[in-house]
Parts: structure tokens; C-alpha cells; sequence
């Protein structure tokens, strides 16, 4: 009912012939094919890690025509979802918890965004997905508890990794989790991961389960750091970027959300002599003489989650660490984001604004296009790197490139309370 209000208010003054309705009521295959199409929308955040439902509610009136509705949960946070056919619209509403049985459950939206479609599914759904990247809903959801809510945030945080992360684990293992705990925080490996990467830095970011966060995650702590990449650090920041992009590339295909992180694939991608970038350049001879401490530093970081995950916490749980791992300051302003396009826009943006000019041959064809192929920056040439990274023609008090934009690059923080009785 609500919703059916909300429509009748949106089409206020509009009055139908009495009698004839202006919709027909879809039959079963349309019906269908409205839920095939708002699937298609709503991929980008199925594969971010939001639950679609199995089935989907609907509603009629003949004046205003079929509408789908759901609601869209990923670890404790939700999204409404109205789909609109008749009007071409999507909506992502705040979640109401009409009966108060929510507990610790929270709304990712304060108010309605709509997404008016133009009927090409492709383009609808990158539409979609731009704006849930820019949104934040693409990205691993990063949370404070207000002040006065039952909870704070560490132990709201706590008991988030209970949940999504050590019971995971204690099911994979079939121990204890007194026993698990004891292993989690002996290991070498794991458990400095845990006291810097996720209870340090990565604090406040949520255990989610997002795919393309994870390959960051591995890229970072498999690839940039713990091994000896910083160490043969490449002679441009331009050139580490695109080794970067190329090794979060290499791992995207290795990353599934319900198999989990096929690790022989990893460290064969990481390592290997042949490994090519867009350019021409192989990895291998830009480090040189540095490359066999490269491959074998590597090499050793990707078996130990391997062992990680086999051994001690199982794929579900590894995932989601390594969620948090691609979600912390230090890959804030990383290619494989979900914010990536609206960092990008708010950059070029700020820099148009300011009468910076853009890299050629932007400066002819326009923002928009550099904005589109931001896209994939690795395919772009040097000084259109170097612009987005540094904008060296900004000067002292201009707008920011990437390294140093932080209202650009700092991800948003969802403020959430919770009152118990």
C-alpha cells in the first residue's frame, strides 16, 4: 500500500477515461521477463555480495502499471528495491523495519535514488551500477555506531566477525571455537593480519563478501606488500599504478564468492615470466634483477593464505577477510573499486572547474570521455595516468589528483544507531 501511494502521488493530476485502464495487467510471461530485466539491473550488486531473493513481490493498478519490490541484505544492512517498468525507473529506498525485529540490522540509504532507465538492458545496468558504485553499495560497507546506541563500534564490529567470519570458520573446521581462536591468533601469518589489517586499519569496515574487494585485498597483501615488490620499487609512480591494475586484473578471474579464491591460479598468475601488460611491457624484465626475489616473495605470501584458507578458516571466511583487506586506506585510491568511475568523475570534475586543462586529447573530445575510458586506465598512455595520479599542472593551492584527493577518494561511512529496550 505504501508504495501504491507513493505512485498515486508521483502521477498527481494526471486523470485516466473512467473505465478504461491505462495499463494492462502483465500475464504470466511478462510478468517474468519484468523479473529477468530487474535481475539484469541489480547484477552488479548480486555480485557485490547483496542477496537477491528467490522470489520477488508485485503489485498492479491500472493506472500506473506492474511494479517489483524486494529487499536487498548483505551482512546486516539493507536496501529497498522498487522496479517501476512502466515509468523506466529503478528505486533504491531506506529499508523500514515496520515490526521492529531488526536487532542489530540496518538501512544502507536515507533517502530514495532513482535511476531512470531507457530500455537498453546493458546500458540500464551499467547505469545502475555507476550509481551504486557511487553510492558506496559496490564497495565493502564501512560503519559507525552513533553515540547513545546500545552498542559501540568495536563491539558491534565484534560481533559482526563472530558471525560472518569465525563461525564460518568453526564450521569449516569442526572445533571448538576456544580451539579456533587459539589457532587464529597463534598463526604467524594470520594473526598479525588480524590485529593490523583488520582490527587497525581496516576498522569500521564490515565483513563483507565482494568479490572484486577480495582481488584488491590479495593484489595489496599478496603482491604490494609482505613481499619484496617495494623493495624493487619501478622508477615512476606511473609504472607501479599500472603493475597495480595488472595484478588485481590477474586475480579478479581467480576470485569466486562461493568456491573461493582458486590460490594455484593466483600465485601461477603472479609469478609468471610471461606476464604481459597492455603496454607490451612484461613485469618480469621491469624488475629486472629484483624478479626472482619478486616471484619467489610472492609466491610464498599467496601459498600462505592458500594455507589459510585450506587449513584454518575455509573459503567463506578467507573471502571476507580478504573483503576487509581491499577495503582499507591503503587501497582507497586503487583501480578495482567500486567507486572507481565517481572518483574519477569528481576529479576530472574539480579540475574542469578550476580551469585545469585536461590530458590530450581530452582536452578536445571533452571530460565525459576521459571519464569513460577511466575506465580501464592501464590502456591510457603515461601523461593521462600521470595527470589523474598528480594533475602536476595544478600547482600548491589547485584541485587534487588522485594520491591526494581526499574527499574523492575517502570512502563513504555509514552512521547507524541501534536503541534496545
Amino acid at each position: 500500500m505504501r508504495r501504491l501511494q507513493a505512485l498515486l502521488a508521483q502521477a498527481a493530476g494526471t486523470q485516466p477515461v473512467q473505465g478504461e485502464p491505462v495499463v494492462k495487467e502483465p500475464d504470466e510471461a511478462e510478468w517474468s521477463g519484468h523479473v529477468e530485466r530487474l535481475e539484469e539491473l541489480l547484477r552488479s550488486l548480486a555480485w557485490a555480495g547483496w542477496e537477491l531473493p528467490e522470489a520477488y513481490d508485485s503489485e498492479f493498478d491500472p493506472e500506473h502499471g506492474p511494479l517489483l519490490f524486494t529487499t536487498l541484505w548483505r551482512t546486516g544492512a539493507a536496501i529497498d528495491v522498487e522496479y517501476d517498468p512502466a515509468a523506466g525507473e529503478l528505486r533504491l529506498l531506506p529499508c523500514e523495519d515496520i515490526t521492529g525485529e531488526w536487532d542489530e540490522a540496518f538501512s544502507m540509504l536515507d533517502e530514495t535514488i532513482g535511476v531512470t532507465l531507457d530500455g537498453d538492458v546493458e546500458r540500464d545496468a551499467e547505469t545502475v551500477a555507476e550509481r551504486a558504485g557511487e553510492l558506496g553499495l559496490l564497495d565493502a560497507t564501512r560503519i559507525r555506531v552513533a553515540e547513545g546506541s546500545g552498542v559501540d563500534t568495536a563491539e558491534l564490529l565484534a560481533e559482526k566477525y563472530a558471525e560472518w567470519i569465525f563461525q564460518p570458520a568453526q564450521q569449516y573446521r569442526e572445533i571448538p571455537m576456544e580451539d579456533l581462536l587459539t589457532e587464529l591468533n597463534a598463526d604467524e601469518v594470520l594473526a598479525p593480519y588480524l590485529r593490523f589489517v583488520v582490527f587497525l586499519t581496516g576498522f569500521g569496515v564490515l565483513p563483507d563478501l565482494v568479490p572484486d574487494a577480495v582481488a584488491l585485498g590479495i593484489a595489496a597483501w599478496c603482491w604490494r606488500n609482505n613481499t619484496a615488490v617495494e623493495a624493487w620499487h619501478l622508477p615512476s609512480d606511473v609504472l607501479m599504478a599500472r603493475v597495480n591494475i595488472a595484478a588485481t586484473r590477474a586475480v579478479m578471474p581467480h576470485v569466486d564468492p562461493v568456491e573461493g579464491v582458486d590460490w594455484d591460479a593466483v600465485e601461477a598468475a603472479l609469478t609468471d615470466p610471461a606476464w604481459t601488460l597492455p603496454t607490451g611491457a612484461v613485469v618480469s624484465e621491469m624488475f629486472g634483477e629484483g624478479w626472482p626475489e619478486v616471484r619467489r616473495t610472492v609466491a610464498e605470501q599467496v601459498r600462505a593464505w592458500k594455507r589459510i584458507d585450506e587449513e584454518l578458516v575455509g573459503p567463506e571466511a578467507t573471502l571476507r577477510l580478504l573483503t576487509i583487506g581491499g577495503s582499507t586506506d591503503y587501497t582507497r585510491h586503487w583501480w578495482g573499486q567500486g567507486r572507481w568511475t565517481a572518483i574519477c568523475r569528481r576529479i576530472v570534475t574539480d579540475a574542469v572547474q578550476a580551469g585545469i586543462p585536461l590530458p590530450q586529447p581530452y582536452d578536445s573530445r571533452g571530460p565525459e570521455a576521459l571519464v569513460k575510458d577511466l575506465a580501464d586506465p592501464d590502456l591510457l598512455d603515461d601523461h593521462v595516468l600521470e595527470w589523474l595520479i598528480d594533475m602536476p599542472d595544478a600547482g600548491v593551492g589547485g584541485p587534487r589528483g588522485l594520491r591526494l584527493h581526499q574527499e574523492a577518494t575517502t570512502p563513504p561511512v555509514r552512521t547507524v544507531c541501534f536503541y534496545y529496550d
